[in-house]
């Protein structure tokens, strides 16, 4: 069993696939905050209950430390590997669950056919569900966000009111007839009516869907073709469900010695997308100026978002190459940025566009309290059909080589268009 800390350039997941032994051999990695784990199986969906049993036997006493000293885990089978939080992938190990992980497997394949990211949709859904309990508790406590929630006779009655002097816009019926009886009305006239005066009348406080702002700040400052198409889909997965939820949404490029401001907070998310199609691509990284000018979007809209739902989305490689201000000290600019963030109470996910993950990026997240994505490559699926390709070439079947070459070439043009 290989226990112990990598040095030097960072390995690759190939590397520990080829090194670590086949049997749930594992790695801790503490200046990539990650885990290793190799398990005996063709593939990741094939490992079974028991398998997580002999795997935590395995761990031992090593489980503490890996808790403490990771952030994310690799789980690597012959032909392909996932990455999963270290404590949600610990807890599947305790708990002998071993389809989370096939889950991950299949999004990842879905992302491949359709272009959409189904895990970054639901940490955003996730990070808006949270902020709007959060809005209605403070409803129905008397919070600042009640008069905001009134919206005449739209969304859905979480409390009522005495109507204002000017009348009502909505009416809560049932409350009214009850107040009136409280105070002692009587049934009077014919037909029998119950005598309602102005003081009565309630008015319904109704809970609407909480608006949300999402700032993209994206790396544009990348060569690399791999990597682009991956913040293209990216961008063009969370522009799609944007729309779906009527979001708010800006994009900032960090490109050259400075971020660009692209688009401001619009609905229009077909300009937004344009806009990102015509970028230019490559030059320097002002990682730290891109995240400031999100922070001060937010801060420019505090009037307009202060009861929404506030989320800044970093797609990066993490790289950092020049200062906000010219002969600024990087290093100090980097320290004090995640309690800028912190200080204007947004919702910050950062997604590591790079092959293996950036141990920078899972540092950084964990000060910022972010949410850390890594979305993988799918790469790993082209080259296991081209493994298998080769495999049924070298035992001369040939029938099926033809099969998955069909597969694989499919596949390569599908993502190619994408």
């Amino acid at each position: 069993m290989a226990v112990g800390s990598v040095t030097g350039e960072a390995p690759r997941v190939e590397d520990f696939r080829a090194f670590l032994p086949r049997s749930y051999g594992f790695e801790l990695s503490k200046e990539q905050y990650a885990l290793y784990v190799r398990i005996p199986f063709g593939e990741v969906t094939e490992i079974t209950p028991q398998g997580l049993i002999q795997m935590e036997r395995v761990f031992g006493r090593w489980v503490r430390d890996m808790r403490e000293q990771t952030e994310t885990t690799f789980v690597i089978a012959d032909h392909d590997f996932v990455e999963i939080q270290t404590s949600r992938f610990l807890g599947l190990v305790h708990d002998r669950d071993p389809g989370p992980l096939k889950e991950l497997v299949l999004d990842l394949l879905k992302r491949l056919e359709t272009g959409r990211d189904g895990r970054l949709r639901r940490i955003i859904n996730d990070i808006s569900n949270e902020r709007q309990r959060e809005l209605l508790s403070s409803v129905r406590h008397g919070g600042r966000a009640a008069t905001r929630l009134v919206v005449g006779k739209r969304g859905r009655v979480v409390a009522y009111r005495s109507a204002p002097p000017g009348g009502a816009a909505d009416i809560a019926v049932l409350p009214t007839i009850r107040a009136a009886i409280r105070r002692g009305a009587k049934v009077e006239g014919s037909p029998r009516r119950l005598a309602i005066r102005t003081q009565d009348i309630q008015e319904n406080i109704r809970y609407a869907r909480i608006g949300s702002y999402m700032a993209l700040v994206v790396d544009t400052s990348t060569y690399e073709e791999d990597v682009r198409e991956q913040e293209e889909g990216i961008v063009g997965s969370l522009l799609l469900d944007a729309y779906e939820r009527r979001d708010h949404v800006a994009l900032i490029h960090t490109i050259g010695d400075r971020a660009q401001i692209v688009s401001d907070f619009t609905t229009d998310l077909e300009a937004v997308r344009i806009r990102f199609l015509e970028t230019q691509w490559g030059g320097l990284s002002p990682f730290a100026s891109g995240l400031m000018s999100g922070a001060r979007l937010f801060q420019a809209r505090l009037a307009d978002t202060i009861d929404t739902v506030r989320i800044l989305v970093i797609i990066t490689t993490g790289k950092s190459n020049i200062p906000m201000v010219q002969g600024g000290n990087l290093r100090r600019e980097l320290a004090v940025l995640p309690h800028t963030i912190a200080s204007i109470d947004v919702n910050p996910v950062i997604v590591d566009v790079t092959e293996h993950g950036n141990p920078f990026l899972r540092e950084f997240a964990r000060q910022c309290e972010a949410h850390y994505y890594h979305p993988g490559s799918v790469r790993y699926h082209k080259v296991k059909l081209a493994n298998e390709m080769l495999t049924s070439f070298g035992e001369g079947k040939t029938e099926k080589a033809a099969e998955v070459g069909k597969a694989f070439l499919e596949k390569l043009s599908r993502s190619q268009r994408e």
